[in-house]
């Protein structure tokens, strides 16, 4: 398998960034649904903060990931749909700004109510604000409001895929699945 993109098929380190960033999403998310409920003490304390510093893990895989794309090739679409490209286009693009916007408001909502975070014990991030009541609730409006827009955009992405494995039966799915794509 290369390690770059071909007009083919997507290379290693694109299908690494899209499946770890998947797994790494997916149990923040997890974590961001369970953890209100969680009473207060040290294992709260604990998954707020695993929380964060997987936030801020995002934030640095997005910026990765789009500069590997920009020095990348992309490969060329299966679909010769010109709708289907561009509707392609437009919901991976879309994957990027909306999970910008959950990040960047959650950083926001916790600088608003404490601070700097301290990212997995390595290094802190300096808060966006200063704390201030009002700016964190509609941080937090935002960021819980934009998960639901991201999961949306999420059940697209999933729905698309299954439609080009099972209705149009081309390679989309193995372009970005691990092994050969042929």
């Amino acid at each position: 398998m290369a390690i770059k993109n071909t007009l083919s098929s997507y290379g290693f380190v694109s299908k690494n960034f899209h499946w770890i960033m998947a797994v790494i999403i997916l149990f923040n998310f997890t974590l961001g649904y369970f953890m209100g409920d969680l009473d207060k003490g040290p294992l709260r304390f604990f998954i707020f903060n695993l929380h964060k510093s997987l936030g801020i893990l995002i934030i640095i895989l997005i910026i990765l990931r789009l500069f590997w794309r920009l020095i990348n090739l992309v490969p060329t679409p299966l679909s010769q749909s010109y709708l289907l490209n561009k509707l392609s286009k437009f919901v991976h693009y879309s994957f990027y700004f909306i999970l910008l916007v959950v990040t960047f408001s959650g950083w926001t909502y916790s600088s608003a109510r404490g601070g700097p975070i301290n990212v997995f014990g390595l290094f802190s991030v300096p808060a966006l604000v200063e704390k201030n009541e009002e700016i964190g609730k509609i941080a937090r409006n935002i960021h819980a409001n934009s998960v639901y827009v991201f999961i949306t955009f999420v059940g697209i992405h999933i729905l698309a895929s299954l439609y080009h494995h099972y209705f149009l039966k081309d390679k989309t799915i193995k372009r970005m699945w691990f092994g050969s794509s042929d």
